[in-house]
């Protein structure tokens, strides 16, 4: 369908080039200070100036651990001049196990500074330190705990117990990378939080790799008396991170959004990303200055941030936002297949925003990638990374391109990581989206939103054949209860296309989208016809589940944008709840608030969007956010206390 489109940007977009910009950048934030980070910043912005983007920039959005965007509060600013630590025998002789000069990565982001002397203690093993059940206070207090948990689970605990600091040669357990050692970014005493903000507790931890590890208990095991020496001199206060962001400009106000997050130690996650953007600035640039492709109506953004921090701050701080119709995250694309856990993946919208753009991506991620047979790709479900916009409180559809590798955040996850053939064809589908994005009219929507029926269409039915194979008469409302949502979140999908158009303009191709809407419709009837007909109830109509008392009464309005995370609550204010950062059902559940719709719909839309294998009830979806919980009901009212929602 784009194949001219694409063929310009084939023989522009050069894969060895994005390589080599994902080399420069992950060579100077693999040092994850606060200042490398600006250094980093001016690299880009730099390169970005190269390639001739206009209206380049570095913003500062403060890292002082007070300041909050969404709900999210800043980190404390970081810099480390050095660190060490030493294994001393009981005869005096110290051996160097961990040295940042060798090896940035063994030491804990945010670590704090031990006296000018260093700090020396007993090592005392504890395999699993962040269960504290596993921790005798007697055996930790005053000493220097070596465990395999991760130093930020078992932070809170340890300190608690008086333990001056943490060893540590945690791996995650897909890894199976003997040598590596582990990047532990997350440094706030909630388990479930990440960065170190000013309530939280300075502490060091340092992280050696399994190897070493084994080794090291096999001493200890043997009965050697071992002492660590730890010096860390660095320092922790305000400071800022950064924010780039470049132009090509087009002739209207609206704007398409391309966004990674820079400043990680990783080549793959995220200086791959980075670099695919850099080169795809450049040739959509160099296309439009040469004349070969047509100015964009609409302009194209260039965004490198903060994973989800800075994202937030941009999103709170620059007016722009807010006249973005549609936007692409790269996290993490492009990792050697060799050491994948999961192949190249698409992720879509959530349910409360679905948008045309998922078949718009997906649709030249077929045409591009049918070049390369041998590199698998899939599609997924919404899951979060700066693709955050996303949510329904800042309303950029945003998909996102993105893979896992056994190297993340490791030292392990360097650029011989990387593939230069995947980022060249990753950066084709990412030039050709935002072009797309950014020179549509009111006859390449209909192709838009053609495409979001047909996806539409396709996912209706293998999901009629999903609930077919596990079909019990008595799920046969559910089912098709089920396939009804999806035709109406598909249907959805369709009409956003108008969304590109303003709103004098839309009329002429309104008929033709809201018939598509209809073929999507009647998709989801014909699915719900069949299951009836399998289940020997034809002619079956689904009823819609009765109100469930209480829920049904109030209207919740969200009023914090992006995902929750309850950092504005003192962590002993939170009456128990953990943190629901990373939490798929909070995330829905909020997504659906609107203050039209009842507790009791924004529960069943939620959990019709997680379906699995059946539909979860309120209380099964509050279990999921809290095992504590008694209710939905008693998680609503807490976040209204707190000023999250109203009613």
């Amino acid at each position: 369908m784009f194949r001219d489109l694409l063929n310009v940007l084939k023989a522009e977009i050069d894969g060895r080039r994005a390589w080599d910009e994902s080399v420069a950048v992950q060579a100077i934030d693999h040092r994850f200070t606060f200042s490398s980070f600006m250094e980093s910043a001016r690299h880009s912005a730099g390169r970005l100036r190269d390639v001739g983007l206009d209206r380049v920039e570095v913003l500062e959005a403060p890292a002082d651990g007070r300041s909050i965007f969404g709900d999210w509060m800043m980190p404390l600013a970081w810099e480390v001049e050095e660190a060490t630590f030493d294994l001393v025998g009981s005869n005096g002789t110290a051996e160097r196990i961990a040295d940042r000069a060798r090896e940035p990565l063994c030491l804990a982001m945010w670590s704090a500074p031990t006296p000018e002397q260093g700090v020396e203690a007993d090592i005392v093993w504890i395999e699993n330190a962040a269960d504290k059940r596993n921790c005798d206070p007697e055996s930790v207090r005053g000493k220097i705990v070596f465990t395999s948990a991760h130093p930020h689970q078992a932070k809170r605990i340890l300190l608690e117990l008086g333990a001056v600091g943490i060893l540590s040669d945690f791996q995650p357990p897909p890894a199976k990378l003997p040598d590596a050692v582990s990047w532990i970014n997350a440094w706030s005493d909630d388990p479930n939080g990440w960065a170190l903000t000013h309530r939280d507790t300075p502490a060091w931890a340092f992280v050696i790799s399994p190897r070493q590890g084994d080794e090291l208990r096999a001493r200890l095991k043997a009965g050697e008396q071992l002492k660590g020496r730890a010096l860390v001199r660095s320092s922790l206060g305000s400071g800022t991170l950064p924010v780039v962001t470049g132009v090509i400009p087009g002739s209207g106000k609206e704007e398409v959004l391309v966004l990674g997050h820079q400043f990680e130690v990783g080549a793959i996650d995220n200086a791959s990303g980075i670099g695919i953007m850099i080169e795809v600035a450049r040739a959509l640039n160099s296309l439009v200055s040469e004349g070969r492709l047509s100015p964009p109506k609409r302009t194209i953004r260039f965004l490198f941030i903060s994973e989800c921090y800075t994202s937030l701050f941009w999103v709170e701080t620059a007016r722009r936002a807010r006249r973005t119709v549609a936007g692409l995250c790269l996290d993490a694309a492009c990792g050697s297949s060799e050491y994948a856990i999961w192949p190249l993946r698409f992720h879509a919208n959530p349910h409360s925003h679905m948008s045309y753009t998922d078949a718009l991506v997906l649709q030249l991620a077929r045409e591009v990638l049918s070049e390369a047979p041998a590199y698998p790709w899939d599609e997924a479900a919404f899951a979060m990374t700066d693709n955050l916009i996303a949510d329904t409180s800042i309303g950029i559809p945003c998909p996102w391109i993105g893979s896992h590798s056994r190297t993340w955040h490791s030292s392990a996850d360097t650029p011989e990581m990387l593939d230069s053939e995947a980022q060249s064809m990753v950066a084709r589908i990412s030039a050709a989206y935002a072009y797309l994005n950014a020179t549509a009219d009111e006859h390449q929507i209909v192709d838009f939103a053609h495409l979001a029926a047909a996806r539409g269409k396709g996912a209706i039915a293998a999901a009629g054949v999903a609930e077919l194979a596990r079909l019990d008469a008595t799920e046969l409302n559910d089912s098709q209860l089920q396939m009804s949502y999806l035709a109406e979140r598909h249907a959805e999908a369709v009409g956003a296309v108008l969304n590109l158009l303003p709103t004098s303009q839309r009329a002429a191709s309104r008929p033709q989208v809201r018939a598509l809407q209809r073929e999507v419709r009647a998709a989801g009837k014909t699915e719900a016809t069949a299951l009836a007909r399998r289940a020997g109830q034809p002619g079956h109509v689904p009823q819609s589940s009765e109100d469930e008392g209480a829920l049904a009464t109030i209207h919740p309005r969200r009023l914090v944008k992006g995902p929750l995370t309850l950092d504005r609550i003192a962590p002993e204010a939170r009456e128990g709840h953990p943190s629901p950062r990373w939490s798929s059902t909070v995330l829905a559940l909020l997504s659906w608030c609107d203050g039209r719709r009842s507790l009791a719909d924004v529960c069943h839309l939620t959990a019709r969007e997680l379906r699995t294998t059946r539909t979860l009830t309120p209380d099964e979806l509050a279990k999921a956010i809290d095992p504590n919980l008694s209710s939905m009901m008693d998680y609503f009212e807490f976040l209204r206390r707190h000023d999250y929602v109203a009613w």
